[in-house]
């Protein structure tokens, strides 16, 4: 019951900070197990361990992976383990209780965060579109006539000044989408360098296939490998038609969704020449 309160307890401060967790916790058992049903633990999106414990050994290391996994998908999951070595069927662990357990893995996922670097007119309709969708919103660009909330008047987070700069302070982290529209293509590519090495689910740059080709090459020159490049959505969006601001609005919200539940799409990324 002690153990039970303090996995909830530690559960309440991690969804009161917006950080992504999942418990695992023991529904059912046949034979013997390390512990019985009800056992639970909490773990972060790194597999770390919170608070709890389902027995240790090799069934809570091969659960705290299957939670990364679990965290990363945003699905929960309802998984059976064997725990006898000597089995030939099942999801067959190597130890020696001989028993079977089957685990219920809930995921809390923290709010998806949506980054916009740049605060020109396409960003205001992206703004206005992912706040309908439920993101959290940051908006980084360093005129001041732009960052106020008279523009973005949905926006959690308005950050007025050195947009590269401030982004090297800000929490990256796999619940993050990075859509990458300044008012210039200098800004572009210093924005991309910095958040290339995060761990952002999503990455995207506008521009034409030209500019990216140039952005692209420069950073190859600047040490920036092949792998972190083409993780980037860019020219970024759906091919969907339509040059308004609405328009490439619409077809950027529409594949970081695409990308969020992992559906196969036109991504106009797709088109570009092989670097």
């Amino acid at each position: 019951m002690i153990e039970d309160r303090k996995v909830l307890l530690k559960l309440n401060k991690c969804l009161e900070k917006s950080q992504s967790v999942a418990t695992i916790t023991i529904i059912r058992v046949e034979g013997s197990t390390p512990r019985g049903v009800g056992s639970s633990m909490l773990v972060d999106g790194d597999g770390n361990i919170l608070e709890g414990t389902i027995g240790g050994g090799v069934l809570e290391q091969k659960a705290r992976k299957d939670a990364i996994n679990c965290i990363k998908e945003n699905k929960s999951s309802l998984i059976d383990y064997n725990l006898d070595r000597d089995s030939k069927t099942g999801n067959i662990l190597p130890m020696a209780c001989g028993g079977k357990v089957s685990l219920f893995i809930k995921v809390y996922n923290s709010r998806e965060k949506l980054i916009l670097a740049g605060a020109g007119h396409v960003a205001e309709r992206i703004a206005k579109m992912a706040n309908i969708l439920g993101y959290s919103i940051s908006v980084l660009d360093n005129r001041e006539e732009r960052v106020n909330e008279q523009l973005f008047p949905q926006v959690e987070n308005l950050i007025l000044g050195n947009i590269v700069e401030n982004l090297k302070k800000m929490d990256i982290d796999n619940n993050t989408f990075v859509i990458i529209v300044t008012h210039g293509h200098k800004y572009d590519q210093d924005v991309l360098e910095v958040v290339l090495k995060s761990r952002a689910r999503y990455i995207g740059m506008i521009g034409s296939k030209n500019k990216v080709k140039t952005t692209f090459n420069n950073l190859l020159e600047k040490g920036c490998s092949k792998e972190e490049l083409s993780k980037v959505y860019s020219p970024i969006g759906l091919d969907l038609g339509g040059e308004t601001p609405e328009e490439i609005a619409l077809s950027i919200m529409a594949e970081i969704q695409a990308v969020k539940y992992g559906k196969d799409v036109p991504h106009l990324y797709k088109s570009r020449w092989e670097f």
